[in-house]
C-alpha cells in the first residue's frame, strides 16, 4: 500500500529574503534538486554559503540531525531501493542502516541519540519502526492495517508522534513508548501531517489542509488549543522548530511554483524567505546547538569546525 500527501500548486507570495548576522550564525540542512537530482545541502539561515553534503547521483531526502550534531540520517534510493542512511555532518562516510526489499523512509533520532525511528512498508503497509543508531535491533512499533508514517520523537523520549491513515484520512497520533498506548491528537475531515514537537515538549507544530490549502498550525500535546500560524494564499508545510523554540522553519510554494524555504517566529509572525525556490528546496532541518560550521576548501573537500553556537 502506498500513501500520498496531497499538495496543491498555487502561485505566491510576498516574503522577502532576510539577511542578518544572527541568521548567518545559524544553519539549516535541507533537501533540494538544484543540481538536477535530489541532494542534501547545508546553508546559513540568510541563504548564503550553500554546501552540497551528499554529492551522489541518486536521490537523497529528509535530513535528520543527531542530537549532538555530528551525524545526519536520511533516506535514499542510491541502492535502487529507499533505505535509511547515516553520514557525518560534513557528508563523509555514508553508511547504509537498513537492508530490506521494502521502502524505509523519514528517519528521526531519539533525544539521547541512541535510536532512530522511521516508517517502513516491510510488513505490507507503512508502520513505525525503531532501530539502534547503528542500524541494529530493528523492531516494529505500530501494527495497523492502514499506513502509519512520519514519526517525530518527543523531547523527553517517552512518545513518538506519527501520522496515520487508519481513520481513512491522515490524522496525527502519539504513541507512548512506556506502555504502547496510542492516542489520536487531530480530528479533521482534511489531512493533518508532519508533526514536529517543540523543544520544551509542550507543543506540536503540524501541517493541515483543514482550511482548504496546506497551512501550519500548533496544538498542545493532547491535541487541544489549536493555533493557526500561517494564513497565506499558498501552501505552507513541514514545520521544523529551531533548537531554542523561538522560530519555525518551513517550506512554501514560491512564485515559480517550486517549494521554497522560509522562517517565522514561533507565534507565526515575521515570516521571511531564506531560499527563494528557484529550484525545489524542501524538508528543512535546523543544526543542533553543538554544531558550528562546514565549509568547502578549493579541492572540493569539506573542512569542519566544532563549537557552541553563540
Amino acid at each position: 500500500m502506498t500513501f500520498t500527501i496531497v499538495v496543491t500548486l498555487i502561485v505566491l507570495s510576498s516574503l522577502s529574503i532576510h539577511r542578518s548576522d544572527a541568521y548567518a550564525r545559524s544553519r539549516i540542512a535541507f533537501a533540494t534538486n538544484r543540481d538536477g537530482n535530489w541532494e542534501i545541502y547545508l546553508m546559513n539561515l540568510d541563504g548564503t554559503d550553500c554546501v552540497n553534503l551528499t554529492q551522489h547521483p541518486a536521490s537523497d531526502f529528509y535530513p535528520a540531525w543527531s542530537p549532538d550534531g555530528r551525524q545526519i540520517a536520511f533516506f535514499s534510493n542510491r541502492d535502487a531501493n529507499l533505505e535509511i542512511y547515516l553520514m557525518n555532518a560534513d557528508g563523509t562516510s555514508p553508511k547504509r542502516l537498513t537492508y530490506d526489499d521494502a521502502r524505509d523512509k523519514a528517519p528521526v533520532w531519539s533525544p539521547d541519540g541512541k535510536q532512530i525511528a522511521f516508517s517502513s512498508d516491510r510488513a505490507g503497509n507503512f508502520d513505525i519502526y525503531v532501530m539502534n543508531a547503528d542500524g541494529s535491533e530493528q523492531k516494529q512499533l505500530t501494527r495497523d492495517a492502514d499506513d502509519d508514517i512520519l514519526p517525530d520523537w518527543s523531547p523527553d523520549g517517552n512518545k513518538i508522534a506519527f501520522v496515520s491513515q487508519r481513520d481513512k484520512d491522515f490524522e496525527i497520533y502519539s504513541l507512548d513508548l512506556r506502555n504502547g498506548h496510542e492516542m489520536r491528537l487531530t480530528d479533521s475531515p482534511k489531512q493533518d501531517c508532519y508533526p514536529d514537537w517543540s523543544p520544551d515538549g509542550e507543543w506540536i507544530a503540524f501541517t493541515t489542509m483543514r482550511d482548504g490549502d496546506l497551512e501550519i498550525y500548533l496544538m498542545d500535546i493532547n491535541g487541544e488549543r489549536l493555533t493557526r500560524l500561517t494564513d497565506n494564499d499558498v501552501d505552507d508545510a513541514i514545520p521544523r522548530w529551531s533548537p531554542d523554540g523561538s522560530q519555525i522553519a518551513y517550506q512554501f510554494e514560491s512564485e515559480t511554483g517550486n517549494w521554497a524555504l522560509a522562517v517565522m517566529d514561533a507565534d507565526g509572525k515575521n515570516q521571511r524567505l531564506i531560499a527563494p525556490g528557484l529550484s525545489w528546496d524542501t524538508e528543512p532541518a535546523w543544526v543542533p546547538p553543538g554544531y558550528s560550521s562546514v565549509s568547502v576548501n578549493p579541492s572540493g573537500k569539506y573542512r569542519m569546525t566544532w563549537g557552541k553556537i553563540k
